[in-house]
């Protein structure tokens, strides 16, 4: 750094950001190729296969030693007793297969310390088999004190109470110099845990003397749901939303196809055995199989036969099988003759319970430690008890009396919005489910819902967003067992695509404050969402997580490397939600990737950022749910203008944008979801000086100009969150490209490359969302306050006002000037620069790389500067007067005349550099076009002015008579009137789409230039016929036009009949966007009125409608080629016979857009 180029900053630089630099190579002789280089222990060919179980040699040589010393062999005595129930009949592998099926728990313990060892200590650890000898030094002994005489000779069963059913001792032990590891627990799947825990002991290079370790659940139940291929990021083809071969890219082959059709199962393959071991590594005990979209495949015998031999082959790494069920499977088919009729789906029948009680039974004859059945009803489609005059607790009841006799579960899923519950879709979960937790019952309890029932909810009221408020169920729903549902797969949070470490963001979600209280309103001890999770707040016994999984049949099992993280990183906080998210991830960096310190270090601050770097390039500040949805498996890229046919699944309904501000007010005076926290926290969330600021729009409408902590406005603020979430990706990306020597090759290059688009597709998400909401904001993209803004200094002059989100700058050089970068001054003090290169001459480029450590890591950003020869202007004069709107880097300007302007006006135009020769071409007319060429050697630049006279036709309609500006299309004079202020025209049947051009009484003015034309309509009536309408429209003729107009779309239509039209008709053929949905069916009141605004410039128009002439809505833009010679108000029915509908247009006030010109 420095290079000559004057001042750095390096205030208050982190450690961590110094060794970031140092890494990414900008601290002076500090490259990272300059140490040595260990021999990489996992090949440069390393599929990620294995996970994070891939144990490479320990390459601390004398860390190696020791372990060496200390490890000799292996003692799980009795691992052959125990056998697990094995249903299925000669269970076997595909031929092929490296992994091998274990018939007991030990065994796989076992097997998994004689892998890991000899893999971590590069020699054969022997297993001991003398049964009663000496068991020798350096044993490691791993079992119960039912399976192990050493386990009972050094552990008492008093210490074991401790850990429970499943948990664990990891204890150094000796005799005078007799020193053994142990291994202990109450059960063979709490040694096998201990196993896991013990290995990765060894993995992170951590010391073994003096072992004292124990561990033990905090939570019962830690499952999986496996959605298939629904929200699959982790498929082998080369999206990773599919397979190959066959295979559908699930994990678990049940109806693979073609060449994959002989690894169905009850074929074991490899991968499965790959995902037992990974997840008993983290300790989850469950795995839901199938969708909760459910087909009712599942249930039949013959997928039945097939779960049993997973369930078989998971069943020694304590995983047990459920599956989901869909409420309306007693009708299917496939069942017969066992099927029942839609009268009988009451749940509370006892044909209904009967059906699911000999479903249980056939699953538990197969599957004897089977869960029981994840239930999504009455939610997006599914079938549920609420299509039978029953609620939610009915049908979870229903189903819970059915399997209870069997020990079994029911997870009755809390994802439900019926809209009509209530407009605002976050309340509608705790509105259906809470009353039934406070019903009182016969025996002076509270709550219906059955003992073996869990209410299965998200951890956010909406769906999965990368940060959502607590949902506001977690503590209230004290007399019901509740379990909270994470999303480990990446639907939300850059699916397969985006390096994103989800740690962090469940951290904050497990240890969010409730502020729960108990019935006389004090405030609980214990009331973190974890407290509530984990029973220990409101004292539920009956405890439960769920992962909505990532796995997929990808080499690697879970598409991106890095996703593999957020597996790994579920699993341990479901084990322990009080575990620290750094923590996890560099365990599982040492674990997965490298043992070097200052590697791990790296990789795990990349992490530790990913997620709120995530959050501010896609949903900054609470604006949640702007997600594209061009199919049904997107939710990836940027989409805020969007509306979807559904309010709750669209943008536009979650963004609220408007010209006071963003975000939905869910606060007192709004919808008041507040009111469903408990009171402390209600108060916080719902005063907007008191929200946390990243979910102030999930509670609030911002405006524009409130101000922000940091002091900036809420739409700097905005801006600024967005810069910072791309420059921290950019930072990784550079951060990776610098790890390149100590990573093995292949997954280096595939994690190289997802960045690559990572960082592309976060600009994306920045560039599309800053440009929407400037349609509202109405202000200008700040540039020089921005993280990582800069101005520099060349030739003698200053340049600044770079737009962050531009990839390189033009900058002009004069002749005779040195093109080089001579002084940079960064607009934060606590950034710090480097002149990265000098441009040679001119042309050429100097790139300025900018860094700074923010609140959630380190960002980067590089300045390309493009010196060129300076073809800018100076001034431009209008008749002897400078233009007040020139600016050098502006190129085109409209010079407004008076209407009457009879002359040609004279433009005059000086360079910025007096070797640039310039070149005026005056227009031809008064009303036409100058042109400015500024040629500075072989470059040039051309200016244009155009020369549009004022439009002077706005018309108040105050005057019986019809102002002279005015002309028809296809006029019937009988169907329109002027007067009492308002020009009424009573619609027609006509139409103006296609070929069919009979639309009356359009009312027209000559318009020329660039404009914008407004009017207030107002209906006599609610418009009730298709396609009933009136609005403003640009006009060239009846093939080429814009029309903004207010519509009866469909009136047939359920929700969606009336909607605000944008339609673009070019050479016939129409093109149009649309506003409807719930919310835009109230746009027009009783007072039948609509705002409407049109504005051109150029070949472009943009779209806004109010419904109260104050605050207006961005509808969006599109393109006419053809110049409009008119514009006006049009009113008809297309195909429609109604005509009593009037359209009174209370005014049409049009103005000429650009500077004028006296």
């Amino acid at each position: 750094m420095g290079t000559g180029a004057g001042p750095r900053q390096c205030r208050g630089i982190p450690v961590l950001f110094v060794a970031f630099l140092m890494l990414v190579g900008l601290l002076p002789g500090t490259s990272a190729a300059a140490a040595p280089v260990p021999e990489d222990p996992y090949g440069d060919g390393y599929d990620g296969s294995s996970m994070w179980m891939r144990y490479p040699r320990v390459d601390d040589p004398g860390l190696l030693r020791r372990y060496r010393e200390a490890i000799s062999t292996v003692v799980v005595e009795n691992a052959g007793r125990n056998k697990a129930h094995r249903h299925t009949p000669n269970l076997t592998m595909a031929t092929g297969s490296a992994e091998r099926l274990v018939e007991t728990t030990l065994e796989a313990a076992r097997n998994e310390l004689t892998r890991g060892l000899g893999g971590l200590l590069d020699r054969d650890v022997p297993v001991w088999s003398d049964r009663g000898g000496q068991v020798p030094d350096g044993a490691v002994v791993v079992g119960t004190r039912d399976s192990s005489t050493v386990v009972r000779r050094y552990v008492s069963a008093r210490d074991l109470a401790s850990v429970g059913a499943e948990g664990y001792l990891i204890r150094s032990v000796s005799r005078g110099r007799h020193e053994v590891t142990v291994i202990a627990a109450n059960t063979d799947v709490g040694a096998l845990y201990g196993t896991f825990a013990f290995l990765r002991h060894l993995q992170t290079q951590r010391p073994i003397a003096n072992l004292n370790i124990s561990g033990s659940p905090k939570v019962e139940h830690r499952h999986l749901n496996y959605w298939e291929t629904e929200r699959l990021y982790a498929g082998n083809d080369e999206l990773g939303d599919g397979g190959l071969g066959g295979e559908t890219g699930a994990i678990f082959n049940f109806a693979a196809t073609g060449a994959s059709a002989h690894l169905n199962l009850p074929v074991i393959l490899d991968r499965y055995i790959v995902a037992a071991r990974a997840l008993a590594s983290v300790g989850i005990t469950g795995i839901t199989i199938n969708n909760v979209n459910a087909n009712p495949v599942y249930l039949t015998r013959a997928y039945i036969q097939q779960e049993a031999a997973l369930a078989d082959a998971l069943r020694p790494y304590g995983i047990r099988l459920a599956v989901s069920a869909n409420y309306a499977a007693p009708l299917d088919q496939r069942f017969a003759p066992d099927t029942l009729t839609r009268e009988q789906l009451d749940p509370t029948s006892t044909e209904f319970q009967g059906w699911w009680n000999r479903r249980a039974r056939e699953l538990q004859a197969a599957i004897p430690d089977f869960i029981g059945f994840t239930v999504k009803a009455n939610s997006e489609g599914q079938p549920g008890p609420q299509d039978h005059g029953k609620d939610h607790g009915d049908g979870a009841n229903g189903l819970a009396a059915a399997v209870a006799p069997l020990g079994m579960t029911i997870f009755w899923r809390t994802f439900v919005y019926n809209p009509d519950v209530d407009t605002d879709r976050l309340k509608r979960a705790y509105l259906e489910f809470a009353p039934i937790d406070d019903e009182p019952q016969p025996d002076g309890t509270r709550g219906r819902f059955a003992d073996n029932v869990f209410l299965q909810t998200k951890n956010g009221p909406l769906d999965f967003q990368a940060r959502e408020p607590i949902h506001p169920m977690f503590g209230r729903m004290e007399n019901t067992n509740q379990a909270i549902e994470l999303q480990i797969t990446q639907e939300y949070t850059g699916q397969g695509t985006m390096l994103t470490y989800l740690g962090p963001m469940w951290e904050e979600v497990l240890t969010t404050d409730t502020y729960a209280t108990d019935r006389q309103g004090r405030l609980l001890d214990k009331r973190r969402v974890g407290n509530i999770v984990d029973g220990s707040a409101q004292g539920h016994r009956d405890t439960a997580v769920v992962g909505v999984a990532n796995l997929g049949n990808a080499d690697n099992l879970t598409g991106h490397h890095f996703s593999q993280a957020n597996l790994f990183a579920f699993g341990r906080l479901a084990w322990d939600w009080t575990l620290d998210a750094e923590d996890i991830a560099t365990d599982w960096v040492r674990m997965t990737w490298n043992n070097r310190d200052d590697v791990v270090e790296t990789i795990v601050a990349m992490m530790m950022g990913s997620w709120e770097a995530l959050v501010s390039y896609q949903t900054p500040l609470g604006i949640g749910h702007q997600f594209e949805f061009s199919n049904p498996a997107d939710h990836y890229g940027p989409g805020p203008s969007v509306w979807f046919g559904n309010d709750d699944w669209s943008p536009v309904h979650y963004n609220k944008a408007d010209s006071v501000g963003l975000g939905y007010d869910r606060s007192p005076t709004g919808s008041d979801l507040a009111a469903q926290y408990f009171p402390t926290l209600a108060a916080k969330y719902g005063d907007i000086d008191t929200v946390p600021e990243n979910l102030m729009m999930w509670f609030h409408h911002v405006p524009w100009d409130h101000r922000m902590r940091s002091g900036r406005i809420f739409w700097d603020e905005l801006v600024h969150r967005y810069q910072m979430g791309v420059q921290y990706v950019t930072g990784m990306r550079h951060t990776w490209d610098a790890l390149e020597p100590y990573l093995d090759a292949r997954r280096f290059a595939e994690v190289r490359a997802k960045l690559a688009k990572h960082e592309a597709d976060a600009a994306d998400w920045r560039d599309t969302c800053v440009n929407y909401w400037q349609e509202f904001s109405g202000r200008p993209v700040p540039v020089d306050g921005g993280p990582l803004s800069i101005t520099i200094d060349v030739g003698g002059r200053t340049f600044g006002g770079f737009d962050l989100s531009a990839a390189s700058y033009p900058i002009p050089v004069a002749a005779g000037a040195s093109p080089h970068v001579t002084h940079v001054s960064t607009a934060d003090t606590a950034a710090r620069y480097e002149i990265i290169s000098q441009p040679a001459g001119v042309p050429g480029r100097a790139v300025v790389r900018v860094t700074k450590n923010d609140f959630f890591g380190p960002l980067v950003k590089d300045h390309v500067f493009t010196m060129v020869r300076d073809t800018t202007l100076e001034s431009l004069t209008v008749n002897g007067s400078a233009l007040a709107s020139f600016r050098a880097d502006v190129l085109a300007y409209n010079a407004v005349l008076p209407a009457d302007a009879g002359s040609v006006p004279a433009v005059a135009a000086v360079a910025s550099d007096p070797a640039a020769t310039v070149a005026v071409e005056q227009a031809s007319t008064p009303t036409g076009q100058a042109t400015v060429t500024v040629t500075n050697g072989e470059t040039s630049t051309v200016y244009t002015v155009r020369f549009p006279t004022a439009i002077t036709g706005s018309d108040e309609f105050t005057s019986s008579e019809l102002g002279a500006q005015w002309h028809w299309v296809r006029e019937d004079a009988g169907r329109w009137r002027p007067g009492d202020g308002a020009l009424t025209v009573t619609s027609q049947n006509g139409d103006l789409q296609g070929s069919v051009n009979t639309a009356r009484n359009i009312a027209l003015q000559d318009v020329n230039g660039d404009w914008t034309a407004e009017s207030r309509v107002v209906f006599s009536r609610p418009l009730a016929t298709d396609n009933e309408q009136g609005g403003v429209v640009a006009y060239a003729d009846d093939d080429n036009y814009v029309k903004l107009a207010w519509e009866m779309g469909d009136a047939k239509a359920p929700v969606n009949k009336l909607r605000v039209v944008l339609l673009r008709e070019e050479n016939g053929v129409a093109t149009a966007m649309q506003v409807t949905g719930a919310a835009a069916q109230r746009l027009v009141g009783e007072g039948g009125a609509i705002w409407l605004r049109l504005t051109k410039t150029g070949n472009t128009y943009k779209a806004y409608y109010s419904n109260d002439g104050t605050v207006y809505k961005y509808m969006g833009t599109t393109t006419l080629a053809t110049e409009p010679t008119s514009a006006g108000m049009l009113s008809f029915n297309r195909a429609g016979t109604s005509t009593d509908l009037d359209a009174a247009f209370d005014y049409f006030r049009i103005d000429s857009r650009g500077e004028y010109i006296g």
